[in-house]
Formats: C-alpha cells, structure tokens, sequence
C-alpha cells in the first residue's frame, strides 16, 4: 500500500503497515485473552496515535481519544477487525490528504514514533508466538 507521501518515509510505511496488517491478521487468529492485556493495547495505541497525527496533526480537527475509539467503532465485539479496518482507512485518508501542506513532515514524525511502537508490539507477539520475518 502506498502511504501517498514523497520521499524516504513512504516505502518505509508500506512495509510497516503491511507488518501491521500481518501482526493484526495473526491476532485475529489468536485466543482473545491471550492478546488482551498487552499485545492488544500496543497495536491499539499505535492506530489512535496514527489518527490523532493525521486528524489533529495535519487536518488540524478537534481530536480527542474518544473521537478517536468512536472513528475505529471500537465497541464492535471484534476490536482486532476493527483495527485491521482503522489501519486500511488510514492509508486512504494519509493518501488523501498526501498534498496537504505538511503532510510529509507529519506523516515522518508519526512514522518515527510507531516504528518503536510496533517494534514493542512484534516482540510481545513474539513471545506470544508470532512468527519471524
């Protein structure tokens, strides 16, 4: 998937989006209470951050956390599916807002901050027994 934006951040996006997408694929899969008390909440700040960077950061619109838990509808009873279809709606909306001024710059502060996000979340995968790539 392509993040929309120029430059070294793009690629580097795709490729964590896509082990975001695989990490939360795997989830699905898994015993919910298994996931529950810290792999769950990891991913889950990773896309209330990414939305808190594009609708308040970039778009500059009132934002809060529960705007945010609101927009992912996370009181559907599959939050894990709610957060595969927040990360995929995402991507298009960072598409759609790529030639917003400022949006590569936001777009690389958010993605600095996940990276160390979702590698804290892979390692707790891990010993939950995610596999390696």
């Amino acid at each position: 998937m392509d993040s929309g934006c120029s430059g070294s951040g793009a690629g580097a996006d795709r490729g964590e989006r896509a082990e975001r997408l695989r990490l939360l694929a795997w989830m699905r899969a898994q015993d919910f209470e298994r996931i529950r008390p810290g792999l769950l909440p990891e991913v889950e700040r990773l896309v209330v951050a990414e939305h808190a960077a594009l609708r308040r950061d970039l778009l500059g619109e009132a934002w809060s956390p529960p705007r945010a838990y609101r927009w992912i509808r996370y009181e559907h009873p599959d939050p894990v599916g709610q957060l595969i279809d927040a990360t995929r709606r995402l991507d298009r909306e960072w598409r759609a807002a790529a030639a917003h001024p400022g949006a590569a710059a936001v777009r690389e502060r958010f993605e600095e901050a996940a990276r160390v996000g979702l590698d804290r979340a892979l390692r707790m995968a891990r010993e939950l027994g995610y596999p390696k790539r």
